[in-house]
C-alpha cells in the first residue's frame, strides 16, 4: 500500500509492505520519520514524543530541530566550505543540504520516487521506496552531479533506531577490528565502551559517543537483534557503502535512548577529513552514484 498522509502536521506518505510501514515526510528531506513493525505495531526508529514536528529550516540547527528517524545525510555530516576547486567558499551545511529541503513526490501504485535538487551545489537526488518480495522495503538512490567538476561528498545513513534495554547491533565485523572515536562522553574510556549494546538509559547522564570502523565492511549489512527474537535487518552493496559508523547515546544527548549505525562512502564525518586520510568519495562530472538498501524484519 502506498498513500498520502500527514505526521505531527507535516506532508507523509505512507509506504506499506507485508511486515513493514513506513512514514516517509516529503517536505522535510525526504525523512523516515517512522518505520513500525506491524505484527505488533513495534515503532523501530527513534520518535520524538511532541505533538508539534520541529520542522529544519535550511539555515536551521540539525540537533535543534526533531532530530530522529532515518535522514539523508549529503554532501557531509559535519559542516565545512572548502577552501579550494571548483566547490570553493560553497558551504556544506551541518548534517548535509539534502535533509533541510523539500521533494517532489511521485506515486505509483508499487512505489513513491522523492525528488529533489541542492540550492547551491549541481545535484540532483533522487529517493525511490518500493515494496519487496520478501515483505520487506527497498530503499534506492540516484544522486546525479550536473556539474563539470568531481563532486567531493560523503553519503550516511543517520539510523536513529529506538533504544531498549537488551538489543544488539550485529554487524560482519570482528570484536577486535579497528576503530577510531569521533567522541566520547567526558571521563569515559573508550576501550571500555560496548561497540554493539547499549548501556542502560541515564536521561542526560549516560554516555554517548560515536565510532567508525577504519576497514570496509566485508559484507554489506548490519543490524539488530531484539531481546523477544525478532531481527531488523538493512542489506546493501557493499562497494556503493564500504564503511559504517556506529553512534550510541544512553541518554547524554538530549535525553533520549537510541543505536544509529550510518552506513556510508566514507568516515570521519566530512568529505575533507576522509579525503586527508585516503577515504575520499567522488561523483564525476554527469554521473550519477545509485545504490540500493533493502530493509527486513524477521521474528
Amino acid at each position: 500500500m502506498i498513500a498520502k498522509t500527514t505526521y505531527k502536521g507535516r506532508a507523509a506518505i505512507v509506504v506499506e509492505s507485508q511486515r513493514l510501514r513506513a512514514t516517509v515526510l516529503c517536505d522535510d528531506g525526504a525523512k523516515l520519520a517512522s518505520l513500525v513493525d506491524l505484527t505488533d505495531g513495534k515503532e523501530l526508529l527513534l520518535t520524538r514524543d511532541t505533538k508539534n514536528y520541529r520542522v529544519l529550516t535550511y539555515n536551521g540547527s540539525y540537533v535543534d530541530s526533531e532530530c530522529s528517524g532515518f535522514d539523508d545525510m549529503f554532501p557531509t555530516i559535519d559542516p565545512y566550505t572548502p577552501t579550494e576547486g571548483a566547490y570553493k567558499d560553497i558551504p556544506y551545511l551541518d548534517h548535509g543540504e539534502i535533509c533541510r529541503i523539500p521533494h517532489n513526490a511521485e506515486l505509483t501504485e508499487n512505489a513513491v520516487c522523492l525528488t529533489s535538487h541542492c540550492a547551491r551545489l549541481p545535484i540532483s537526488y533522487q529517493k525511490t521506496l518500493s515494496v519487496a518480495k520478501d515483505g520487506g522495503l527497498n530503499i534506492h538512490y540516484k544522486i546525479t552531479n550536473e556539474g563539470c567538476a568531481p563532486f567531493p561528498y560523503v553519503w550516511a545513513g543517520h539510523i536513529m533506531l529506538c533504544g531498549e534495554d537488551g538489543m544488539q547491533l550485529f554487524t560482519p565485523y570482528k570484536k577486535d577490528a579497528p576503530i577510531e572515536m569521533i567522541f566520547a562522553t567526558k571521563g569515559s574510556s573508550p576501550k571500555d565502551l560496548p561497540r554493539d549494546t547499549l548501556s542502560g538509559f541515564d536521561a542526560y547522564r549516560g554516555t554517548a559517543y560515536k565510532f567508525y570502523y577504519l576497514d570496509p565492511i566485508s559484507e554489506g549489512q548490519f543490524g539488530i537483534r531484539y531481546s523477544d527474537g525478532r531481527t531488523l535487518r538493512f542489506e546493501y552493496d557493499k562497494q556503493k557503502l564500504p564503511y559504517l559508523g556506529v553512534w550510541i547515546n544512553n541518554g547524554e544527548f538530549q535525553g533520549i535512548y537510541n543505536i544509529a549505525p550510518e552506513p556510508c562512502t566514507a568516515p570521519f564525518d566530512s568529505p575533507d577529513r576522509a579525503a586527508k586520510r585516503g577515504y575520499a568519495s567522488l561523483i564525476a562530472p554527469n554521473c550519477s552514484f545509485e545504490f540500493t538498501i533493502h530493509i527486513s524484519m524477521n521474528s
